[in-house]
């Protein structure tokens, strides 16, 4: 029983942390090609390995594991996690609404399905506050923190804010 339950509680943690450490670093490099994040992020060396973001990720997950516990990290990680999921499925309604269904792909159940989603990644962040309510809210000031810096990048760029990135990860979540 007690057992069973650990066992895939670690394995849903490492297949989580592999997904993290492989896509993380491609979802940032695509921001830094938008002009939402440094040209740094944009960096890939050979076959295309996302060099500059697998460092930054590296140095920042480095930080984490050296100033907090396990259950601060994965209540800053969890949380940040679900509020970009369920934002990311939020742009899907903005982009249909926007630009008319996406040519190539359905989306299953839709609107009922990522309605559901949407919901739940709004209820597990509000369960997170209640429940650890010191690493939700830093976790949120720090998404919050980064609205100032990706205005100013953007303006600094000139990129516009047609929603080239979130068409980039509305097309990445619906790819098999």
């Amino acid at each position: 029983g007690h057992v069973t339950v650990t066992a895939l509680a670690l394995a849903a943690l490492a297949s989580s942390v592999c997904a993290m450490v492989i896509t993380g670093p491609r979802i940032y490099t695509e921001m830094s090609r938008d002009g939402v994040l440094p040209r740094f992020f944009g960096r890939t060396g050979k076959r295309g390995v996302p060099v500059g973001s697998a460092m930054a990720q590296s140095l920042w997950s480095a930080l984490l594991v050296l100033t907090g516990t396990f259950g601060q990290i994965v209540t800053y990680t969890g949380f940040s996690i679900v509020v970009f999921s369920g934002a990311a499925v939020c742009a899907l309604f903005v982009l249909r609404r926007r630009n008319g269904p996406p040519a190539g792909y359905r989306v299953p159940g839709y609107p009922w399905l990522p309605g559901i989603f949407v919901v739940s990644c709004l209820a597990i962040s509000i369960g997170s506050i209640r429940y650890a309510p010191g690493p939700s809210l830093v976790g949120l000031a720090l998404i919050l923190a980064g609205l100032p810096v990706r205005t100013v990048l953007r303006q600094r760029t000139g990129a516009s804010s047609s929603g080239t990135t979130l068409m980039s990860a509305e097309n990445v979540m619906a790819a098999p």
